[in-house]
């Protein structure tokens, strides 16, 4: 056998066969059942793969977060902090223990295009602050006056069905507006106010004081009087300013 296997008398050295699992000595060029060595055996010294993990994983948060707030809202850009803290994350594993991690540059590049973007964007969403806030108060007057309009129809249906030309009083209208929404945006009552014509008031009814009317919302601030003030007087929108200068006009004449 040992001429067989080519065995040299000073290497005693054996190994388990990689084809039937016998015991061979390592000089030997075969093994009984019939293999052939081709090279020399691996050592134990374990082989090291970078691992691309944390780099590949701050690339995939970059693509998410676009995605997100490309489809869903745009303040999903604010997760690119995620992103940045994966990034900065994969680059110091890849610093400390290069021949561990890799992806260097992958991150580094996650990275800066992450924080150039964030950058911009928040410079952008801070120049847009005040068209923001303004477009918000736009929307709550808004939703104000639609109030207003409908309260204006119910009270023209009124002067239509009574036929005397005239506007309820304030405790008709507290039964004519039951069970509809008489608060403006911010959940502050809407004041209505008839305004009595004197040279007819004497051919108006109990029930119907006024041939004008007022409805006033005190605005954001709760207030009534203030520049704030969303008033609507027949169906017509008027600012506080406009208010007091009719009222100095008509004192004057």
């Amino acid at each position: 056998m040992s001429a067989k296997l080519g065995m040299s008398a000073g290497n005693t050295e054996s190994m388990l066969c990689p084809c039937c699992g016998g015991s061979v000595l390592r000089a030997a060029s075969g093994c009984a059942c019939g293999a052939r060595f081709v090279g020399e055996p691996l050592d134990d010294t374990p082989i090291k793969v970078q691992r691309l993990g944390p780099a590949m994983i701050s690339v995939g948060l970059l693509a998410l977060v676009v995605f997100a707030s490309a489809v869903a809202t745009k303040w999903m850009a604010v997760a690119a902090v995620v992103v940045l803290w994966s990034a900065w994350r994969a680059m110091k594993l890849a610093r400390r223990d290069a021949e561990w991690y890799g992806g260097y540059r992958t991150a580094a590049t996650t990275f800066s295009v992450t924080l150039v973007a964030s950058l911009a964007l928040a410079t952008y969403g801070v120049a847009h602050i005040p068209k923001a806030l303004e477009n918000y108060r736009i929307k709550q007057v808004a939703a104000t006056q639609a109030q207003m309009h409908h309260i204006a129809g119910l009270l023209e249906e009124y002067k239509l069905k009574v036929g005397v030309g005239a506007y309820p009083n304030e405790q008709v209208f507290k039964e004519l507006v039951a069970g509809s929404v008489t608060t403006d945006y911010w959940d502050g009552s809407i004041k209505y106010q008839s305004r009595p014509d004197p040279i007819a008031e004497t051919s108006i009814s109990l029930i119907s004081t006024g041939t004008s009317y007022e409805l006033r919302s005190a605005g954001p601030d709760g207030i009534v009087g203030n520049d704030d003030d969303i008033i609507m007087r027949d169906g017509i929108f008027f600012t506080n300013a406009e208010i007091k200068k009719q009222t100095v006009g008509r004192q004057l004449r």
